[in-house]
């Protein structure tokens, strides 16, 4: 006959499994939605798992079982209460386990931005400096400027680069290719040539489209095509500049010079 080992209130180990157990049931059925809780319900869970094993293993070599026996009884126990803790905790392991996927994909995610945002900022940068190294000119330079000084150069620029020709020019594009603030080049265009920026533009593609229409090798050429190629977008807008500087319409204009 098998020797039972005697299971008494003086035995320890027995006395820390009964109130780990006491201690893991009223964390499960009083206080289940506790969260304050789940750190003491882990050291306990984990305390009663140790010392179950080691009574489940000491009662082994107490009762003479062979040790590759007693490791596979032990084993075969622990694949038990390893079970039943995942079905016991397995959607809120689960939940866990997303929201820490989760937080590693933002962690990641964000530090690609911010690697992103810093490349961005670096090709900026050099991007700016090329430009005024290739001008030789920065904007803080050309701040001082003179407002007559602004004005020749900006006539000079207007003829020989002739800017206006693009349709979506901007008072602020135009400063860049000046190397000027905004502010500074349209406080210029209303002080020294006594207009604003549209109509600054506007004044040079009409003067074009002038030159244009009164051309012989142009003659063939349709008058749309002609206002598109001077800036213009828009027919009617074109039509009521060009009377508005000229006295007549483009086509008036273009048959009065074919009969020249």
């Amino acid at each position: 006959m098998v020797e039972q080992v005697p299971f008494t209130v003086k035995d320890l180990s027995l006395l820390v499994i009964v109130v780990l157990l006491l201690v893991l049931l009223w964390v499960l059925l009083f206080r289940p939605h506790q969260q304050s809780l789940r750190p003491l319900y882990w050291c306990c869970l984990a305390l009663f798992f140790l010392v179950g094993l080691f009574r489940m293993f000491a009662s082994l070599m107490h009762w003479d079982v062979a040790v590759d026996v007693a490791v596979t009884l032990v084993a075969s126990n622990v694949l038990f209460v390893v079970g039943c803790v995942f079905f016991l905790q397995g959607p809120w392991l689960i939940a866990v386990l997303s929201r820490a996927t989760g937080t590693a994909r933002g962690h990641m995610s964000g530090v690609a931005g911010f690697l992103k945002k810093i490349n961005q900022q670096c090709l900026l940068t050099k991007t700016l400096h090329a430009e005024k190294t290739s001008s030789g000119i920065t904007q803080e330079e050309s701040v001082i400027e003179t407002q007559p000084q602004l004005a020749e150069k900006l006539t000079e620029f207007m003829e020989q680069q002739k800017p206006y020709l693009e349709p979506h020019i901007t008072v602020e594009r135009l400063a860049a290719k000046l190397n000027v603030s905004p502010k500074l080049l349209s406080g210029t265009i209303n002080n020294e040539l006594h207009v604003n920026f549209f109509e600054l533009i506007s004044n040079y593609r009409v003067i074009e489209a002038k030159k244009r229409l009164a051309d012989a090798e142009l003659r063939e050429k349709p008058i749309c095509e002609i206002m598109k190629s001077c800036g213009f977008n828009s027919k009617s807008v074109f039509n009521q500049a060009f009377k508005k500087a000229v006295g007549v319409t483009p086509s008036n204009y273009r048959q009065q010079h074919c009969q020249q």
